[in-house]
């Protein structure tokens, strides 16, 4: 009687230990299943577009679609960003909505700098007063601006070192700053 109630105990606490790790296997599976499940619903994070992929740089003032053949260089930062164009004359454009600068200031600015009036360029219904200004090395920059609220949108434009004529690399910058501003909308 003793080996048969024996027996029997044995046999009770395998069938029990066989039940508990089959019962933690399945749970194992349910958890795995509710973490696949649950994760599968949240959002997938979106990848980062890199910085020189981007087509579009936006901004409570203005939204800069990037032009063919240019690149980005920078994400927008609060209401500013660049873009360059990698072939001669290099041009870098650099937008930014200043909100404390008149387009009165902006202008008494650059003449106080000693920049060049040029002709003004009206796009997408907007009248950008242009500056022109000659740097070291034969850096041109041309700063465009124009009213938005009591403010300004403003775009600096700057070549990089190149080896074009000086006359040949200023035609190429004009129409890279016509360019980019066709491409800045305003809000």
């Amino acid at each position: 009687m003793k080996k048969t109630f024996f027996s029997f105990a044995i046999a009770a606490v395998v069938a029990v230990a066989m039940a508990s790790c089959a019962n933690k296997a399945a749970n194992n599976g349910e958890n795995k299943d509710s973490a696949a499940v649950e994760n599968a619903t949240k959002e997938a994070p979106q990848a980062e577009v890199k910085i020189e992929d981007q087509k579009e740089l936006t901004c409570d003032a203005y939204t800069l679609t990037v032009p063919d053949g240019w690149k980005a260089t920078s994400r927008m930062v609060n209401s500013s960003c660049n873009i360059k164009l990698p072939q001669p004359p290099f041009t870098t454009a650099a937008p930014d909505f200043v909100s404390y600068v008149s387009i009165d200031e902006y202008k008494a600015q650059r003449e106080k700098e000693g920049a060049t009036k040029l002709d003004d360029i009206t796009v997408n219904g907007h009248t950008y007063s242009v500056y022109f200004k000659e740097g070291n090395n034969n850096q041109l920059n041309i700063g465009a601006a124009t009213a938005r609220d009591k403010g300004t949108i403003q775009v600096k434009f700057s070549t990089g070192a190149h080896k074009l004529d000086k006359a040949e690399a200023k035609k190429i910058f004009e129409e890279n700053v016509k360019t980019v501003l066709e491409k800045l909308t305003i809000k």
